[in-house]
């Protein structure tokens, strides 16, 4: 079985990269579509809000306040027992934690996870 290629802004699924790069997607800040780069996992979390879904396309498909596209977009780092601003460097235990703080060294005014 070949392993599908996802958008990381609308989580539409392709089975190569160029398949994937060729189409338009209305959800992307430059209008194309861009691989999702993360590994496969159980839960995927929004890297402005933190919360969780089961699928790319399931994140997507709803909106973030807290994304400058105003759609939630995929943390593509590994889970981690601590995750750090990648602004100011505070520590959480989990991305929601950490996204449900306000940073003033952010330009989105909110902690970012950092890969």
């Amino acid at each position: 079985m070949a392993e599908k290629i996802y958008c990381k802004h609308c989580g539409s699924s392709y089975s190569s990269v160029s398949s994937l790069t060729s189409g338009s997607c209305s959800k992307s800040p430059t209008k194309r579509h861009q691989p999702y780069e993360g590994a496969e996992k159980s839960k995927y979390y929004c890297e402005h809000c933190g919360s969780s879904y089961s699928s790319i396309s399931s994140l997507t498909s709803g909106s973030c306040s807290k994304s400058p596209t105003r759609y939630h977009q995929p943390y593509e780092g590994d889970e981690k027992s601590k995750y750090i601003c990648k602004h100011c460097g505070s520590s959480y235990s989990s991305i929601s934690s950490l996204t449900s703080g306000s940073c003033s060294k952010s330009p989105t005014k909110y902690h970012q996870p950092a890969r």
